[in-house]
């Protein structure tokens, strides 16, 4: 199939309602995101062998154990 037509994910408006939802907080919203990425990495690994993985989640584990930030 040539020609795909799907509107990118995510749109404006996507971006958008993720904003509205914590009341134009940019970092409580990027602290949700990354709460809920680490959420869904870690069931992920969970639920599949560590040899189909292959360690490839590494980056998001990096990022869910420095979540804790500089306290800037």
């Amino acid at each position: 199939m040539t020609g795909d037509t799907r509107d990118p994910y995510p749109t404006e408006a996507d971006i958008d309602a993720v904003l509205e939802d914590f009341s134009g907080e940019p970092r409580a919203a990027i602290r949700a995101l990354l709460h809920d990425l680490a959420v869904l990495a870690g069931d992920y690994e969970s639920s599949v062998s560590k040899g189909y993985v292959r360690g490839r989640l590494a980056a998001v584990q990096k990022l869910s154990t420095n979540a804790g930030g500089s306290g800037r």
